[in-house]
């Protein structure tokens, strides 16, 4: 049998055992399992007209234990690619469902090399006339250049643009200064046209690795000894100095804090961000080049203590995943939600401080609880931590529960471990899983771990692994002479699964003259708030009276009664706010 006819048999079998649509959960388990030392080697060629085509130039070098069939994931028509070589010898290419497949008998054993010449697509490249910028979130780097496109993955990338002179560029990697780049190629292909080439990162997924190309404008700050560069197209000069250095500050500020909480100094090096005009996000945060939706940062000069609070709050969030979700990854993306809510949660301890007009609690109270109750009292609703089958799929992975539920269980997770023992927890997480990946049971381990008073593996199963809330009701019974002689909570599963959900309350007791809360730990079907005993009859009880707990919490008659005549007495706002929190409609209309 000729050479061939052998490729044409080989490939024959590979098409045979298409992977199918997407990156299933079984390919991702497949690569895995196979693939090792990932690095790409990256040219594009960006023509100063969006009309035309970006060439692009790839080499793919990688470990195989054995030689082993190699899924490659580019979701583009086959005449995209005009040149494929494996280990140095041409094959032709068989292309497949989105998925460029290599036979296991064009492989080997060791490090393996696939070099690919293509035509990228644009349909993550958000091209413009001017300017363009990548955004691979979920998976969609593989409609850009042929990769491995899921997220524990991770790779080592060196990049070249050939962009036009006029142009600056960024990625994750700081820009090489073409006077180290002897022996290299230096000289573009096109007049009119540079080329710049940038350092390899350290580990990123696909979808943290980025870049921008265009006519952008970049201002410099120094903050601690650390430089930041900021790329913007504001052709207000006065804006731009308006914002400027408050926007390196808040920044700097993320970043010292996000260090002594860690006790991992920021581990991607270079630090620049790009404003880009209607982003479709706030940001997203490539690891060394995050990308800003303009208008969130660049604020007029009478932006509101809320605008203000929510530019402070977005650096935050994406200064945070520079350690939750870039220097750890989650394996896949069924905890997408992990990496989002540890952002947030790290953003509120970081920002909040500065903002002590806001009453944060109480914010937090109207902005998560409604929202996720109108889901999670319905039949409809979900868990937190969801099956994915295919990360062509990802998407409906996002909602109510992730964003606003999520928060809300993050919160009882740190009362029931305690500041200093969540913060010692994820400081053992994120060291355990620099620059590779985990999964949420890998944290819930480490908590556990550290002898927590409630096993967090159990909490977990209730909180995060189902769906659903609570329901919690009161008794109240008082002595002949008005005293509290008991005050139970009873804590039930709608679903009759017998599930349970430990969590930590403030109950506030009202009288005339003054509010009394009592702090208690929900960790069974029955709670006996023995605090309680013997205190003076209130005239009203709210369970959930700081705005800590999860559920529907049914009240007393006598509390119902008074909440109904006398919600405007209730001298704190917080405690006031609490009881329209049960289910997100108020609690003295019957709910």
């Amino acid at each position: 049998m000729d050479v061939i006819t052998t490729f044409a048999a080989l490939f024959a079998a590979a098409t045979s055992l298409s992977p199918g649509p997407g990156i299933s959960e079984g390919l991702a388990n497949e690569r895995a399992e196979t693939v090792r030392a990932i690095h790409y080697d990256l040219l594009f060629r960006v023509p100063e007209q969006k009309r035309r085509p970006i060439d692009g130039t790839e080499t793919v070098r990688f470990s195989l234990r054995a030689p082993h069939r190699v899924v490659l994931d580019f979701q583009a028509p086959r005449d995209r690619v005009s040149k494929f070589e494996v280990n140095g010898r041409a094959v032709e290419t068989v292309t497949v469902d989105g998925h460029l497949i290599v036979p296991a008998g064009t492989t080997k054993a060791g490090e393996n090399s696939i070099r690919i010449q293509f035509v990228a697509g644009d349909e993550s490249l958000n091209r413009n006339d001017d300017f363009l910028y990548t955004l691979f979130v979920p998976a969609r780097a593989h409609l850009a250049f042929p990769c491995f496109d899921q997220p524990n993955l991770k790779a080592r990338y060196q990049l070249a643009l050939e962009i036009p002179s006029g142009w600056q560029a960024v990625s994750n990697g700081a820009e090489l200064d073409p006077r180290t780049l002897a022996g290299e190629l230096t000289t573009p292909s096109a007049p009119d046209h540079r080329l710049v080439r940038f350092v390899e990162t350290r580990p990123l997924p696909t979808y943290l690795f980025a870049f921008a190309a265009g006519k952008f404008q970049i201002e410099t700050g120094v903050r601690d000894g650390r430089t930041f560069r900021m790329f913007h197209r504001e052709n207000d000069a006065a804006k731009v100095a308006r914002n400027r250095e408050a926007i390196f500050d808040l920044h700097a500020r993320a970043l010292k804090w996000l260090e002594d909480y860690t006790g991992i100094p920021y581990p991607w090096g270079k630090f620049d961000f790009v404003l880009i005009p209607s982003f479709q996000f706030g940001g997203m945060e490539h690891a060394g080049a995050v990308f800003y939706n303009a208008s969130s940062l660049l604020l007029d000069e009478s932006a509101t203590q809320n605008q203000l609070l929510g530019r402070a709050s977005v650096i935050s969030h994406e200064t945070s995943h520079m350690w939750f979700g870039d220097l750890v990854t989650m394996r896949w993306f069924n905890d997408v939600w992990m990496k989002e809510v540890m952002a947030n949660f790290m953003a509120a301890k970081i920002v909040n401080p500065s903002f002590p007009q806001v009453n944060h609690a109480l914010r937090f109270l109207m902005e998560y609880y409604p929202p996720a109750y109108d889901v999670d009292r319905t039949a409809g609703t979900n868990p937190i931590r969801q099956q994915l089958a295919n990360l062509n799929e990802a998407g409906t992975l996002y909602g109510n529960i992730i964003y606003d539920k999520a928060p809300i269980a993050m919160r009882q997770l740190e009362l029931i471990t305690g500041e200093e023992g969540f913060r010692d927890g994820l400081r053992d997480y994120l060291h355990q899983y620099s620059f590779g990946n985990a999964t949420w049971l890998d944290l819930v381990r480490i908590l556990d771990a550290r002898g927590q008073r409630i096993s967090i593996a159990g909490w977990s199963h209730s909180w995060i692994e189902a769906r659903g809330r609570p329901e919690i009701r009161m008794t109240l019974r008082s002595e002949p002479n008005t005293r509290i002689s008991d005050l139970m909570l009873s804590q039930s599963d709608p679903w009759k699964r017998g599930l349970v959900w430990p969590q930590r309350i403030q109950l506030a007791l009202g009288y005339s003259d003054h509010v009394q809360k009592i702090d208690v730990a929900i960790n069974a079907r029955e709670t006996d708030v023995l605090h309680a005993r013997g205190l003076p009859q209130p005239q009203y009880v709210i369970p959930n009276g700081s705005g800590l707990g999860y559920g529907l919490f049914v009240l007393d008659d006598a509390t119902r009664r008074y909440l109904i005549d006398h919600i405007e007495n209730i001298p704190d706002a917080l405690t006031a706010a609490a009881p329209g929190s049960i289910s997100g409609k108020t609690c003295w209309k019957g709910v």
